[in-house]
């Protein structure tokens, strides 16, 4: 059984890992009963896909099961906490009410339960008391915003202290979040900072590994065109939400010192939020408004031709968990240059990356601007990054995840007397038997 919160084929993120999972596990011959949320469209994404798989998909069951409403006593609350109070508590009662409907549908016989989603380890999961074994994960939640860069989150820094402080240090010592991580027979952690916070709440074995995935068929097979262009300029991509935590500033002030190196260099920014139209000034300002392009929010395939027609990626987020965004990136052969914190650290491409440490806050736009002019002015060295990245990316596959899933299955079931149900193949009849999963779906991460 899959916990898919969030779960949507068509989508990024989030919901891309739900959808990972399970289509990653039925193309290996396990049966998933995927539990998820209607948001959107999904459900519609999710019964096409399912179409397309023929056989594979036939063994993927979504359940979708509603959000129940906001509870009232929340808008009592200032705007920051009452958000993270009403996502806290429709999580819960979400859970509560997949807990139901898998006893109510004998979804306690499956084998397995592979909570994915929410992301995060303080949400725990109510699924730990349907029976069959848990595997929790891959999670964050332990990873805050460093205070030394305050001045790049502005008047957020205070909702980041807020976060700091209801989330990763009090929501962590709930009986939810502890009794889950306790009897789990695994936890995966996606970041160093949450594998830390997992041990110190329990001895149940805590491994890394990265949240995010990508699907075998986006990978690009030959970057042979990766090759300098001279009908473009040379051209730096963000993506992301357009949200203070993410700092896409620092995009916009370390092109300023990039264009000192490299005057035609431009930037192209993909996606939307709150801070789009501050930015659109900021680049005024600093006299670049010509060298960006904001794109706003796209549709996943043209990320990726974005991907394409770019020659370094950046991601400047001071808090997440991971990064989707930069293990697409790096599918597609772009070499990328990040902050050396947080998941994204943890899982970076050798070769295929450059790791700007946080340091000084002062010179953090000008050395991200090295990296980035190293990167733009070096046509040999960038293909090099290329191969790097796109061999890395290969080791990031849902096919490979899944694949070492199902050894933590088996030595779930082995550790609590387990007897596996056998899932025929009906594309392999000859492959031998495999565990159910049983999963459960993730939803965008909390409180990011």
């Amino acid at each position: 059984m899959l916990v898919a919160f969030a779960c949507d084929p068509t989508r990024g993120s989030e919901p891309a890992i739900g959808w990972g999972w399970a289509e990653a596990l039925a193309s290996r011959g396990h049966t998933v009963e995927v539990l998820t949320h209607p948001v959107d469209d999904n459900l519609r994404a999710i019964q096409r896909r399912v179409g397309e798989l023929g056989a594979v998909g036939e063994r993927i069951r979504p359940h979708v099961i509603p959000l129940p409403p906001t509870p009232a006593w929340t808008r009592l609350l200032p705007p920051p906490l009452r958000d993270m109070a009403a996502e806290v508590r429709r999580y819960d009662a979400w859970q509560h009410r997949a807990l139901a409907h898998a006893r109510g549908h004998g979804l306690d016989a499956a084998d397995v339960v592979h909570h994915v989603s929410y992301g995060s380890l303080q949400g725990g999961s109510a699924l730990r008391r349907l029976g069959p074994p848990l595997v929790f994960g891959p999670v964050g939640g332990g990873q805050i915003a460093p205070h030394s860069h305050r001045r790049y989150l502005g008047v957020a820094y205070w909702q980041e202290a807020l976060r700091t402080l209801v989330w990763a240090r009090c929501l962590s010592r709930r009986p939810a979040c502890r009794r889950t991580v306790r009897e789990a027979a695994v936890v995966l952690a996606t970041n160093r900072d949450t594998l830390r916070l997992a041990r110190r709440l329990s001895r149940t074995d805590a491994r890394l590994m990265l949240a995010d995935g990508i699907q075998e068929s986006l990978i690009r097979e030959s970057i042979e065109d990766r090759r300098e262009r001279p009908d473009r300029p040379p051209t730096v991509l963000w993506v992301g939400r357009l949200h203070p935590r993410k700092t896409p500033d620092l995009a916009l002030r370390a092109l300023v010192h990039v264009r000192s190196d490299i005057p035609e260099a431009r930037l192209v920014v993909i996606g939307d939020g709150p801070l789009r139209s501050a930015l659109e000034r900021l680049a005024l300002r600093l006299g670049v408004s010509g060298a960006v392009d904001f794109r706003g929010r796209l549709p996943r395939e043209e990320v990726f031709a974005a991907c394409d027609d770019a020659d370094a990626f950046l991601m400047t987020s001071l808090r997440d968990s991971s990064s989707t965004q930069t293990l697409e990136a790096w599918a597609r052969g772009l070499p990328v240059v990040h902050l050396g914190h947080h998941g994204i650290s943890d899982f970076s491409a050798p070769g295929g990356a450059v790791s700007v440490p946080l340091g000084d806050p002062g010179d953090l736009p000008q050395r991200l601007a090295w990296a980035l002019s190293g990167v733009l002015g070096g046509q040999q060295a960038r293909q090099g990054m290329a191969w790097a990245a796109v061999e890395w990316a290969r080791r990031h596959t849902y096919a490979a995840k899944a694949e070492i899933a199902e050894q933590l299955y088996r030595t779930a079931l082995g550790s609590t007397g387990g007897r596996p149900r056998t899932a025929t193949r009906p594309d392999r009849p000859d492959a031998p038997s495999a565990p159910v999963a049983a999963a459960v779906s993730a939803q965008p991460r909390p409180a990011e």
